[in-house]
């Protein structure tokens, strides 16, 4: 076709016409990703702790929560859950603590112990930095009343055969449930594992537990701090 000076006009208002209406399908940019959690009852990184979250608004948000195994869990935890909601100290931490938890429930579990329910909260904690602070906790080895219950979670890492403790700290899997059910912060809602003064009992035991699976082998003297009568250490 010839080129004429009204072919070039005419090509040219096609182009923006076009143009036009690619712009017009874009996205709008307001970044509402439909995350939002309830949390009214949030207080100072705690979450209620019915676990009332059904996930109907919750969108994608780049972790693969039907990706149901401990190396691809573990890389995203320890991404997503930095700073001060940290569930883990390293890869291998998590990745030894990993191997207690049951994987038997299909992906999209939002409650009960499960690898499932982990990954359901770890893909919602990622949505927002607020998300974090409920969710992060839930993903995390001891649950807090919605991946299970603490004392549940604590006791099964604690006799885990493979585990480091392998329950020698306590006289049976029985009495590590009575004395965590009695235990000072058994009720955490959150975690905020440490060893310092005024640290609840069983925030105590738990952060000398994970200390104990980081030193590997039996311990390095942390199971003591997470039996019974906290070795002197904890309360």
């Amino acid at each position: 076709m010839k080129w004429t000076h009204t072919t070039g006009l005419l090509a040219t208002a096609s182009m923006i016409a076009a143009g036009t209406i690619w712009a017009g399908c874009s996205g709008n940019g307001s970044g509402n990703d439909g995350g939002t959690d309830g949390g009214g009852n949030d207080v100072n990184n705690q979450q209620d702790t019915a676990g009332n979250d059904t996930g109907s608004n919750d969108s994608s948000t780049g972790v693969d929560a039907s990706a149901l195994n401990c190396t691809y869990y573990c890389g995203e935890i320890l991404s997503v859950c930095g700073t001060s909601n940290n569930q883990y100290k390293d890869m291998a931490t998590c990745m030894s603590m990993c191997a207690n938890i049951p994987n038997e429930a299909g992906a999209g579990a939002t409650s009960g112990d499960s690898l499932a329910c982990r990954m359901y909260h770890l893909s919602v904690a990622a949505m927002s930095t607020s998300n974090m602070a409920t969710h992060c906790p839930h993903a995390g080895p001891y649950g807090y009343g919605v991946c299970g219950t603490l004392c549940d979670n604590f006791c099964q890492q604690d006799f885990a055969a493979a585990g480091p403790c392998a329950g020698d700290n306590y006289p049976g899997n029985d009495v590590c449930h009575t004395y965590c059910n009695g235990a000072d912060g058994a009720d955490a809602a959150a975690g905020a594992p440490g060893n310092s003064a005024g640290t609840p009992a069983m925030l105590c035991r738990e952060y000398h537990l994970e200390n104990a699976y980081a030193a590997g082998g039996t311990g390095g003297g942390h199971c003591a701090h997470a039996g019974e009568d906290g070795g002197g250490v904890c309360p």
